[in-house]
């Protein structure tokens, strides 16, 4: 037959397939860049895909094998060499949890530029796999996911880099232990070495035996070497050229998801630290949800070096938070973050404890679930803080809703759209709340009057773009009511029509998608998704429709296809 011009290929819950639908779809599908086979239960690629070569996928640069529960390690080694995954720039193995450290050796073998890896919920793989992945595509590699990667031990990984470190940080020319874009005062200085000095020191205490995880860590680095110069000369690459580059490991990551990776009798202190220092300052997004162990003095050192690019934090339930003191360069260093998630930290001690949170004026969504952050510091962030769009309080048993309607008569700048503050002191009424703040799209989880008509106005706006139909119950529902329809009702729904068509046209006119959707992922928030090469916009955020014409016009737009999720102009 003759081949079919597909570019996308999406049999994602595709429950019963088994893997021969998929191989002759690909078969036939020479020009295909991205396939979603997320949710495939049945899948198996260890009898379908077992010949190297057999596709002429050359062109295939996406991968989405996520929750393919049956793809074991010779699977994923024949579906990637099958394929011809030379030209792979994205993989996902989310869910299979059969993923060890020979499958991605085999992976990291045939990907030469692989930029996005997510590994989450491979609970066999270890510290080898991953330092192979950072180091064979350290200078391709933007995004890294390792989220319940129960078996990896990041001091194994890293501890030979960070005894290099704190040669460097203690001795007297310690500029070399500055990142690259480091731009501060001299005070700004010393306080980056002290905290960076501090936490390596705890490093090397909290484990007993150093010299052997030490050794063990050299022994991976010459491991990593000895491969990467084999493949390179594989894929015909200049072996010394290559080495005389830039061999640090994370050097080129943007993203990185390491929540609640390890175990926890893996003490953390330090790995942060030193992977901020390997990076360079090139990251935007961290995720250390569930990481206890983290030290404050890592993020104090994360958010000094990528200063300027660092744009979201998810740092809940970490529960070592610096004094009232030192929270000054803690938050200082993170001046320029846009998401903060400290949800669960609950050492807020003393009546200005946490206020040091002011300098984060760039704030767009908040998150203090479940701590013991005083009323007068939250209303002092308030009114500094006027960009801020998300606000969740839930469970701060110290706060009063009247003392957050009270912020927003000094800061008349602030326009909240979700608003969470379930579980605190309902002394002022959430219909004041509503009133006080007229722009909220959700309260406590639930669609506000204006966010269900908002909401209903995105997914007419969507639906006449992409052509979608109405379902037949809609249309069979609507004539009932014209039916038995009366005039006050004909009325109300000809003025209710009336709104939402004026949404629908504002909506349209040039208008960021999050000022209907909110900071949310639900399905009714399903947009056209763009990336901006341009601005560095990709690797899991967006931008709609609107701003990529507007905001972003002249710049270099991707199309990303459809998706939910929020809008990231605002944030990037």
């Amino acid at each position: 037959p003759c081949p079919i011009k597909v570019t996308h290929l999406d049999l994602s819950r595709c429950r019963m397939l088994k893997g021969e639908g998929i191989h002759y779809c690909l078969k036939h599908m020479p020009g295909v860049e991205r396939v979603i086979c997320s949710a495939t239960l049945k899948f198996d690629a260890t009898n379908h895909f077992a010949t190297c070569g057999d596709l002429q996928t050359t062109k295939l640069e996406y991968l989405d094998m996520s929750s393919c529960v049956q793809l074991d390690n010779i699977g994923i080694k024949r579906l990637v060499t099958t394929v011809q995954g030379k030209r792979i720039r994205h993989l996902n193995f989310s869910g299979c949890s059969n993923l060890i450290d020979d499958s991605v050796a085999g992976t990291v073998a045939f990907c030469q530029g692989l930029e996005c890896l997510n590994v989450a919920g491979a609970v066999d793989l270890t510290a080898f796999g991953v330092g192979l992945i950072a180091y064979v595509c350290r200078s391709t590699l933007r995004c890294l996911s390792l989220r319940e990667c129960r078996s990896v031990n990041l001091p194994k990984l890293l501890m030979s880099a960070s005894d290099e470190l704190i040669d460097l940080a203690g001795s007297e020319d310690d500029h070399r232990a500055l990142p690259p874009n480091f731009k501060g005062d001299t005070n700004d200085r010393s306080l980056y070495i002290a905290a960076l000095c501090s936490v390596l020191v705890q490093m090397m205490r909290v484990h007993d035996n150093v010299g052997e995880i030490l050794h063990m860590s050299q022994r991976y680095m010459a491991s990593f070497k000895k491969l990467d110069d084999k493949w390179s000369t594989i894929w015909g690459l200049n072996v010394a050229e290559r080495r005389n580059k830039e061999d640090r490991l994370f050097g080129n990551l943007e993203v990185l998801d390491i929540g609640h990776v390890g175990n926890s009798n893996i003490r953390l202190e330090g790995c942060i630290a030193t992977i901020a220092w390997l990076n360079g300052g090139k990251l935007k997004q961290v995720d250390l949800e569930g990481l206890e162990n983290v030290s404050h003095f890592d993020v104090s050192v994360l958010g000094s070096t990528s200063r300027n690019n660092f744009k979201r934090l998810n740092a809940s339930s970490i529960a070592d938070l610096p004094s009232e003191h030192s929270s000054c360069f803690f938050f200082h260093a993170m001046k320029n973050i846009s998401e903060l998630d400290l949800s669960g930290c609950k050492h807020w001690e003393g009546s200005s404890k946490g206020v040091a949170l002011v300098f984060l004026t760039n704030l767009r969504s908040l998150k203090l679930d479940n701590t013991d952050i005083k009323e007068a510091v939250l209303v002092t962030v308030l009114t500094k803080c006027k960009k801020l769009l998300n606000l969740s309080v839930s469970g701060c048993r110290d706060l009063t809703s009247s003392k957050i309607c009270a912020a927003k008569l000094v800061n008349r700048d602030l326009r909240l759209l979700e608003l969470d503050c379930r579980y605190i002191n309902l002394d002022a009424s959430l219909w004041k709340i509503q009133k006080v703040y007229p722009s909220l799209l959700r309260l406590n989880a639930r669609c506000t009057e204006k966010g269900t008509r908002m909401l209903r106005a995105h997914q007419t706006s969507y639906s006449w773009r992409v052509g979608a139909r109405e379902s037949r119950n809609k249309r069979n529902c609507k004539s009932k009511k014209r039916k038995r329809g009366h005039s006050s009702s004909s009325n109300r729904s000809a003025s209710s029509s009336n709104d939402e068509s004026k949404d629908v046209v504002s909506f349209s006119s040039n208008r960021c998608s999050i000022l209907s959707t909110g900071v949310s992922y639900s399905i009714s928030c399903e947009q056209e998704m763009f990336g901006c090469k341009t601005c560095g916009i990709g690797f899991g955020n967006f931008v709609c429709l609107a701003c990529s014409k507007k905001c972003h016009e002249g710049h270099e737009i991707f199309s990303v296809g459809y998706g939910l999720g929020c809008c990231d102009c605002c944030i990037f």
